[in-house]
C-alpha cells in the first residue's frame, strides 16, 4: 500500500505543463499532441492500458486469438499495428529500429516534436522468463541500453501472458508472486535501483493476461 501510495504521488506530481497551444487542441478535439519525451511516455501508456482493457475486458477481445500467437514478432507485429491504428495522428511506430550498437527496440512510439522516441521492450511470458531474467532485461536492456540517450528518460516493459500455466510464481526481490502482481513487484525492484540510473526517469511496467475476459463468473 505504501509503495502503490507513493507512485501514484510522485505520477501526480510529474505532470509537465501544457502549453497554450496544447491546451487549445485540447479544447478543439479532446486531444493532446505530445511535445515533450514525457508527454509522448504518458500518451503511450495511457495506449497500452487502453489495450489491456480491451483484450482483458472488452465484449469483443480478440483474446482466443491473440493468445494462439507464440511468435514474439508476431505479438510484437499485432501490438505495433494496434497502436497505429489508434495515434490519431499523434505519434508514429517502428518495429526493431536499430540503435548505434546494433542493438534493437521491440517497438517505439515517435513524435516530430519530440527529439527521443519512448520505447517498448516486450516480453512474452510464455517463453519461461524467470524473475531474475525479467529483472535483468529490465535493468540493462531497457534502462541500461535503450534510455541512455539524453532526453529519452521514459520507457515501457511490457509482458504479456497466454498459455502460463495456472500458479506460476516469479521470484522479484527476494518474494514468489503470481502474475497477478508481477507488474507491482517489477515496478518495486525498478524503485529500488532507480537511483544507480539518474538519467532515468520512469518506467512503466504493463502486464496484459490473456486468459481473464475467458473467466466466466462464479458468484
Amino acid at each position: 500500500m505504501h509503495f502503490l501510495a507513493t507512485k501514484r504521488a510522485q505520477e501526480d506530481g510529474d505532470l509537465e505543463p501544457w502549453s497554450g497551444r496544447q491546451v487549445s487542441q485540447f479544447q478543439k478535439n479532446q486531444q493532446l499532441v505530445p511535445e515533450t519525451h514525457r508527454q509522448l511516455y504518458e500518451l503511450a501508456v495511457n495506449k497500452l492500458v487502453d489495450l489491456k482493457h480491451w483484450l482483458e475486458r472488452g465484449n469483443d477481445s480478440p483474446w482466443k486469438t491473440w493468445r494462439r500467437v507464440t511468435d514474439e514478432i508476431e505479438m510484437r507485429t499485432n501490438i505495433a499495428g494496434w497502436l497505429r491504428g489508434h495515434s490519431q495522428d499523434r505519434y508514429t511506430t517502428a518495429e526493431e529500429p536499430e540503435l548505434a550498437n546494433s542493438q534493437r527496440m521491440d517497438i517505439w512510439l515517435q513524435n516530430s516534436n519530440v527529439t527521443s522516441p519512448v520505447p517498448i521492450e516486450l516480453k512474452l511470458l510464455d517463453k519461461q522468463w524467470s524473475g531474475p531474467e525479467l529483472c535483468e532485461r529490465l535493468r540493462n536492456q531497457l534502462a541500461g541500453d535503450y534510455l541512455r540517450e539524453e532526453g529519452a528518460g521514459c520507457g515501457v516493459f511490457l509482458l504479456v501472458a497466454g498459455e502460463v500455466a495456472q500458479g506460476k510464481r516469479w521470484e522479484i526481490g527476494g518474494q514468489r508472486v503470481g502474475l497477478n502482481n508481477l507488474g507491482y513487484a517489477l515496478e518495486s525492484y525498478w524503485s529500488s535501483i532507480a537511483m544507480d540510473y539518474p538519467g532515468v526517469n520512469s518506467i512503466a511496467v504493463i502486464v496484459i493476461d490473456l486468459n481473464l475476459r475467458g473467466h466466466v463468473s462464479q458468484s
